[in-house]
């Protein structure tokens, strides 16, 4: 499709005023205990730590102050924190935390300041804002914010004003809001797809209840327990959806102690866990269980520390972390709750002693806390939680010994292992395949040509093209080039390089085509500066412009611009050898520009395109030593910045981008022996931390991520054994979630049109529990967050939803995403599903329709037109438009401005009166 366009055609108060989370200490018949010591009150409690603990690291802090606020995990992977109070005001401002960056960013302002209200993200991706407290008094009114706009708008508003509530979720998507304190006249059900309130739970019985917990249970029903009317109270009432009646908890009515400001957290074996809180006369050790089969509570074991307005938060290993609270003091401990042995056990304290806060399990697995009251008063700081513990254990073995060989994933989920070099036998054509569904080792079809050094790529079209190598029985590097097909197991040649290469690049474009970059060509090892381009249409390979300097061990990363980042490498007598400089291939114009320079030259590192955008580049050789410095690149402003530094320096590593946004660096030398150590990049503190080794030293090896989240090692060198590893080890992040809690993905849209939406459907999209601890500030992240990340560039991105239930999930329309093969992820309470393989494809065009063409003030012209969301397009120019295209001259790429809005500017105008462009698409 080709259009042409001429651009001739247009050139012419006070505190207690506002402690909602005491509410009964301006009220008669208040519970008066002993006083303590005024030395207590400045006291944080102090646990020893366990060595090897998961500890809480600091994050960077929320923007305001707030406490009595809400925490909401979004679909997209960020958490909305609303409202509070910040110890002088009630608020009205938004701000969210970005998992991928670990910054706060300010968000669009609700309409009206609220605190002690609740927020519950509906199944279109919308958090809705119920009530709270305004100026000492209660509020009506309702909210909802759209995450994809950040702003506010009004719905219909509650039949009675109220705050310190609760809302829950029911399983039909209504949201039920019940108890509070205020001109409360009944429990209300909110209808999102009529955005209408009905009042609900008649007989109403939770009139005088305040302070007490509401818990969603496995079978759809939601419990309340506990809470404070003239005293503290034991009742325990359940709320049926089906009649809207409240009735009593399976004949068994009783906590065994009264108590308020407590958590309550149904725990994945189908129980309610009550911790702490505050009783007739005392703060709260205490905790009880009750098990829905029986209708009994009993006492389980007890807190170290006693506390009210603490935070529990279900892991994703079914443990319980407890943190925070108050006892007469600010504490900073925290415990952790084993369901099975029943117990307690200290876990790390907090940085920031602190109550009244939020906690928000992320789907990275960690615990985000947010504000509060601590002993400097109303807190913005953050800090989180990591109960991962990654561990490498063994797996099935390949057969042949190699290294310097590719691994590759598969649209079916399998592992492809090519070529490599043997102890023995040089250079190796030999194929194995590692069948994801039994974790087992089978033989392919051979290459047809034996390599290593090589080049492997997932084309769109499903098949794995292998590019060039070394052979010794040719003397050096190879031109040829083979494809794999899944469907077959075989291979088949296609048409060579252009040039001999080794040690080169490959990446996969936007437009389908494979760059090939530099590497090493005949016996004396000369760096090549030359670049080619494979098209899998016509399966040949055409040169492209010229690097500016040969290299080789360099990295390419595919940049979410389209751009390719060229990284450091090498060339013997240029400037040492150890390049700095930097380069970005423009494919639209099929240029290179220099861009930012490394602060240290380097070979024979690791590039990884994080979930924020940025490159990692990761240890390396500098011609002098070893390198434990890393380094992050940034697209928008094109610098390089220091980063880590890795605990062991090393080179011939491999580095794996996580589900959970880390990197983990496995194995290497570190110029005298290989390495077993690996480590792990956390990009939102910007340090790296050891994990659990490997069980054998590795050099040159493959990493490969899974299906299920776990890393596949193979291959690699050991000084020590003199020879090639043949053991294969799996990594896994350390979750420790039982499988049966794992949402399940059934079926999944594919091929994915860019423009178009994906849908999931399975099952567990609703988790086994809510996850956290029942109070107003509830943060419930039982509900699927989405998300896409790229086989080839590693791109990810979370996925806003239209709708989503138990069972399904829908997207808004996809955009900016890479063509090729993509994973698809749910995850619930921290928990990924395995994730499924999508197709992702361009969409095919229409004829331009043109909306706009005109001279810019500076002489660009710039012209516009409409097409198929998600499209690509190109532009040629020539000042002749009688010559044929192959002479005309490419000047850039056409930029997407919004979905199915396409526009082009051309600064060149300024110089030529008169210029026809043609619009292609790839």
């Amino acid at each position: 499709m080709r259009s042409f366009i001429d651009s001739t055609c247009c050139q012419t108060e006070t505190q207690s005023a506002r402690n909602t989370i005491h509410p009964m200490k301006t009220r008669q018949g208040r519970f008066v205990r002993f006083a303590l010591a005024l030395a207590a009150l400045a006291l944080t409690s102090f646990f020893t730590q366990p060595v090897g603990a998961a500890s809480w690291v600091t994050n960077s802090p929320m923007t305001t102050a707030r406490k009595a606020h809400t925490a909401t995990l979004l679909s997209n992977g960020r958490v909305l924190i609303v409202g509070g109070f910040n110890g002088f005001n009630d608020l009205s401002s938004a701000e969210f935390y970005d998992p991928a960056n670990g910054t706060w960013t300010v968000t669009g302002s609700m309409i009206t300041a609220r605190y002690a209200h609740t927020a519950t993200l509906l199944p279109d991706g919308k958090v809705l804002v119920v009530g709270g407290g305004n100026n000492g008094g209660g509020l009506a009114s309702a909210e909802l914010y759209d995450p994809i706009t950040g702003n506010w708008t009004e719905t219909s508003a509650l039949h009675s004003a109220r705050y310190n509530h609760r809302a829950t979720l029911l399983l039909n998507g209504q949201v039920l809001i019940a108890g509070g304190v205020g001109s409360v006249n009944g429990d209300e059900l909110y209808d999102w797809t009529t955005a209408t309130w009905t009042v609900t739970g008649t007989p109403y019985t939770l009139l005088s209840r305040d302070a007490f917990t509401a818990t969603l249970l496995a079978d759809g029903k939601v419990m309340a327990a506990g809470g404070v009317g003239l005293k503290p109270l034991s009742n325990v009432q359940v709320y049926e959806p089906g009649t809207g009646r409240w009735t009593t908890a399976n004949g068994t009515s009783y906590l065994n102690t009264g108590r308020y400001l407590h958590t309550a957290t149904l725990l994945p074996n189908g129980n309610v866990l009550v911790v702490g809180g505050e009783g007739t006369s005392d703060f709260l050790s205490s905790a009880e269980l009750y098990m829905p089969f029986t209708g009994a509570w009993k006492y389980t074991g007890g807190l170290t520390d006693a506390r009210e307005n603490h935070t529990a938060t279900l892991l994703a290993n079914g443990k319980l972390l407890v943190a925070g609270g108050y006892n007469s003091r600010y504490l900073a401990s925290a415990e952790l709750y084993d369901p099975y042995p029943e117990t307690w056990t200290q876990a790390s304290p907090l940085t920031v002693a602190r109550s009244e806060h939020t906690a928000t399990l992320l789907p990275n697995g960690r615990v985000l806390i947010a504000g509060g009251v601590g002993n400097n008063g109303v807190t913005r700081s953050t800090e989180m939680y990591d109960p991962a513990d990654g561990v490498f254990m063994n797996s099935s073995a390949p057969t042949a010994f190699r290294f310097h060989h590719t691994t590759t994933l598969l649209p079916n989920g399998d592992v492809l292992i090519a070529g490599g070099y043997g102890t023995n036998n040089g250079a190796l054509s030999n194929v194995e395949l590692y069948e994801h569904a039994t974790g087992t080792w089978t033989a392919g079809d051979a290459m047809i040509h034996a390599r290593y050094l090589h080049t492997a790529t997932l084309l769109p079209n499903g098949k794995v093209l292998v590019t060039g190598g070394f052979s010794y029985d040719l003397g050096g590097p190879r031109s040829n080039t083979e494809l794999y097909d899944p469907g077959t197991r075989t291979w088949g040649e296609v048409g060579a390089l252009n040039s001999d290469r080794a040690g080169h690049t490959a990446t996969l474009l936007v437009n389908g085509k494979v760059l090939v970059t530099g590497g090493i060509v005949g016996s004396d090892n000369v760096a090549l500066a030359s670049a080619e381009i494979y098209d899998p249409a016509t399966t040949m390979w055409l040169r492209t412009a010229r690097m500016g300097t040969g290299r080789e061990w360099h990295t390419a990363t595919l940049l979410p611009n389209g751009k390719v980042l060229i990284a450091g490498g090498y060339s013997a007598g240029i400037n040492g050898g150890w390049f700095a400089f930097s380069l970005l291939d423009e494919p639209a114009t099929e240029t290179w520009t220099t861009t930012g320079a490394l602060i240290t030259g380097r070979r024979s590192h690791t590039a990884s395109l994080l979930p924020n955008g940025k490159v990692l580049v990761a240890g390396g050789y500098d011609g002098n030593r070893l390198l434990s410095s890393t380094e992050l690149y940034d697209p928008t402003s094109g610098t390089w910045t220091a980063t880590g530094t890795l605990t062991i320096a090393r080179f011939y590593h491999t580095a794996t981008l996580l589900p959970n946004g880390k990197v983990l660096i496995a194995g290497g030398d570190d110029g005298n022996i290989g390495l077993s150590d690996a480590e792990l990049y956390d990009p939102v503190t910007g340090k790296w931390t050891a994990t659990g080794p490997l069980a054998t030293e590795r050099i040159d090896h493959a990493a490969t991520c899974l299906l299920n989240g776990k890393v596949l090692i193979t291959g690699g060198y050991n000084y020590n054994v003199d020879g090639s590893v043949p053991r294969a080890q799996l990594y896994d992040v350390g979750l420790g979630f039982v499988t049966a809690w794992q949402p399940r993905i059934g079926a999944v849209t594919s091929p994915l049109i860019l423009g178009g939406s994906l849908s999931l459907t399975g099952s567990g999209f609703r988790g086994v529990s809510g996850g956290s601890g029942g109070n107003f500030q509830d943060s419930s992240t039982d509900y699927p967050v989405g998300q896409l990340r790229s086989l080839e560039s590693g791109q990810t991105l979370f996925l806003s939803p239209t709708n989503w239930s138990a069972n399904s999930f829908t997207s808004t329309p996809i955009n900016s995403f890479p063509p090729g093969y993509a994973l698809a992820t749910v995850f619930v309470n921290s928990i990924p599903s395995t994730s499924s393989v999508v197709k992702v494809s361009i969409p095919i065009p229409t004829a331009p329709n043109l909306t706009d063409t005109k001279t810019l003030t500076n002489g660009s012209f710039q012209f516009a037109f409409t097409n198929s969301v998600g499209a690509i397009f190109g532009v040629l120019t020539s000042t002749n438009v009688a010559l044929p295209l192959t002479n005309w001259t490419a000047v850039g790429g056409i930029t997407e401005i919004s979905p199915g809005q396409f526009q082009f500017t051309d600064p060149q105008t300024t110089n030529n009166p008169q210029r026809f462009y043609s619009v292609r698409s790839p």
